[in-house]
C-alpha cells in the first residue's frame, strides 16, 4: 500500500509511529488546519530527523473574523512522548495577530536540527470561534549539509 510521502523512508516505532526523513526533494506538509474555536490547536506527525542537520520551513497563515493571535512551534523529542519547544532566535517569538495575517502571510525560516531525534510542529490560536479563525499551513524540507545546499 502506498503512503503519502513514501519517498521519505520507512515507518518505524519510537514510542509511536513516525516518518523517517534523511532529506527529500519535496516539501512535506506538516500542518494544514483551520483553527476555528472548535479546533484551537494542531500538532503534526512526528518525524525522525536523526540524519538531518536542518530544515527549511514555510509558514502560511490567513485569518478571518478578527481572531486574537496564533503561534507556530517547532518541537523536538528524544522519545516521542516528551516534547520540547524550540525557542532559539526567531522561533522564540512565532506569534502573529489578526492584523498581521488578515491578507495572508507567507514566511520562510531556517530550523537547525543537528543532534535531534524527532521533530514535530504545532500551532495554537486564541480568540477563535463564531466566525473568527486562522488557517495555518506549515511545510518543511529537511536537509543534510550547510543550509540545504548538499544532500551528502
Amino acid at each position: 500500500m502506498a503512503r503519502p510521502n513514501d519517498h521519505l523512508g520507512d515507518l518505524v516505532e519510537v514510542g509511536r509511529t513516525v516518518e523517517v526523513i534523511s532529506y527529500c526533494d519535496e516539501w512535506v506538509t506538516a500542518i494544514d488546519a483551520v483553527l476555528d474555536g472548535t479546533l484551537v490547536y494542531a500538532n503534526s506527525s512526528a518525524y525522525d530527523i536523526t540524519s538531518t542537520t536542518g530544515a527549511w520551513v514555510c509558514i502560511y497563515i490567513d485569518s478571518a473574523g478578527a481572531p486574537t493571535n496564533v503561534r507556530v512551534l517547532a518541537q523536538f523529542s528524544h522519545n516521542g512522548t516528551t516534547w520540547w519547544d524550540f525557542e532559539e532566535g526567531l522561533w522564540a517569538s512565532m506569534f502573529w495577530e489578526d492584523a498581521d495575517t488578515a491578507a495572508g502571510i507567507h514566511k520562510t525560516y531556517l530550523l537547525p536540527c543537528g543532534g535531534q531525534d524527532l521533530l514535530r510542529f504545532g500551532t495554537v490560536a486564541t480568540g477563535t470561534g463564531q466566525g473568527a479563525e486562522f488557517a495555518v499551513r506549515v511545510l518543511f524540507r529537511p536537509f543534510r549539509g550547510a543550509y540545504g545546499m548538499a544532500h551528502a
